[in-house]
């Protein structure tokens, strides 16, 4: 009788494997001053840490840094490498572009659809795909011929983030110390994270916890619309939730004010799932007081049915 058994990396194996995946992207990257104050900021974190200990398959790291001068500079480098690229189809006639919002953040413009990617044809905004196939884009052109282009090029952009090829995702709108980062983030589990510059590893024991009994703890986030989406993500891999954990995610919805448009555009834009700009952008030029649960529901059954 055979038993599929995964074993989980230890602290040292994790190290290594770290250091040696940024080390592979510094390569790649032509600007060595750049390369220096991301030696210095970057902060892996998220689910790529809880995959490896569980012994599990990483789907990506998720880079963050410290500073928002970093970030910026690491959001305008992988830009200029996309649009120096890419060829703009109808779909998608705009270019992206780096901003700084008035708060502070740094943000992935995108005027015409809201994300962009390196096989826009393969892609139309105005097709629906399945849930799945639009959670696994971003990975599968990640992934796709990856043996005959460029490493860690840029192959996908939402306001957010930026995918770049070999698993790769840099993170933009939020940067910071990791107490920091982690304060825009929902479930426990994902919160071990490590210090590339220090070379530390911190693994909080209530995250393992978590890790270890495959149970969902609700942080509180600002984005708890995105919350949902990523719940129905690990309940699809066996993990478990409390009724108490869940009631958490919608109280905090219950706070917002989804009728209004630029507080809908905020979480759904949270989510990274393209086909929800095509509900984002009914709703634009509509009075707000016509927007209520019906109207609502009318327009996602044109959309997703």
């Amino acid at each position: 009788m055979s038993h599929d058994i995964h074993y989980g990396r230890k602290r040292n194996g994790i190290v290594r494997e770290l250091d040696k995946k940024l080390a592979d992207w510094f390569t790649t990257i032509d600007d060595p001053e750049l390369i220096e104050a991301i030696s210095r900021d970057v902060i892996v974190t998220g689910g790529s840490i809880a995959s490896m200990l569980l012994g599990e398959k990483v789907n990506d790291y998720d880079l963050y840094f410290k500073t928002k001068e970093t970030t910026k500079r690491v959001a305008i480098y992988y830009v200029n490498k996309f649009n120096d690229r890419k060829q703009l189809d109808a779909v998608n006639e705009y270019k992206p572009e780096v901003r700084e919002l008035n708060d502070g953040r740094i943000i992935i413009w995108l005027e015409s659809a809201g994300v962009a990617a390196e096989e826009q044809e393969k892609y139309s905004y105005f097709e629906m795909l399945s849930e799945q196939q639009t959670v696994d884009f971003a990975e599968s052109l990640a992934d796709r011929e990856k043996d005959a282009k460029e490493p860690y090029r840029p192959v996908f952009m939402s306001e957010n983030a930026i995918t770049l090829s070999d698993k790769v995702q840099l993170v933009t709108r939020f940067y910071g110390e990791p107490d920091q980062i982690h304060d825009n983030y929902d479930f426990l589990h994902a919160t071990c994270y490590y210090d590339y510059d220090k070379k530390e590893l911190h693994l909080p024991a209530e995250a393992l916890e978590c890790l270890l009994s495959r149970t969902l703890i609700y942080r509180g986030s600002l984005y708890p619309v995105a919350s949902i989406f990523r719940m129905k993500k690990f309940l699809e891999r066996g993990w478990r939730i409390t009724a108490g954990q869940q009631l958490k995610i919608m109280w905090q919805i219950s706070e917002l004010d989804l009728s209004k448009y630029d507080v809908l555009r905020e979480q759904l834009t949270g989510v990274d799932m393209a086909y929800m700009w095509q509900l984002i952008q009914a709703l634009k030029d509509v009075d707000y007081d016509k927007i209520n649960s019906a109207y609502v529901a009318t327009i996602i059954d044109k959309i997703f049915d």
